[in-house]
């Protein structure tokens, strides 16, 4: 099957309905999928504890985080401090 720009731009949120990471970099703390424990939701936008909100999409072949296929990451999130 075939997709036009468009029609591919429409098919990505089903990615992760489908088993896809949101985010394909593996290095990437986004690289999760919903069947992961602690993983709710679906769709392009995602938003962490600490109250960063990150989208994703198509680069090249694959879905990154806006972090990861701008180059600014992988996302890492902070391991709380034990007392």
């Amino acid at each position: 099957m075939w997709l036009t720009g468009c029609e591919e731009a429409l098919m990505v949120h089903l990615e992760l309905e489908r088993g896809a990471p949101f985010c394909a970099n593996p290095a990437c703390a986004l690289h999760v999928r919903l069947i992961d424990a602690a993983v709710e939701g679906g769709g392009n936008w995602i938003t962490l504890a600490d109250g960063r909100m990150f989208g994703r999409n198509r680069f090249g072949n694959a879905l990154l985080c806006d972090a990861c296929g701008t180059r600014r990451g992988p996302v890492r999130i902070a391991v709380p401090a034990m007392n």
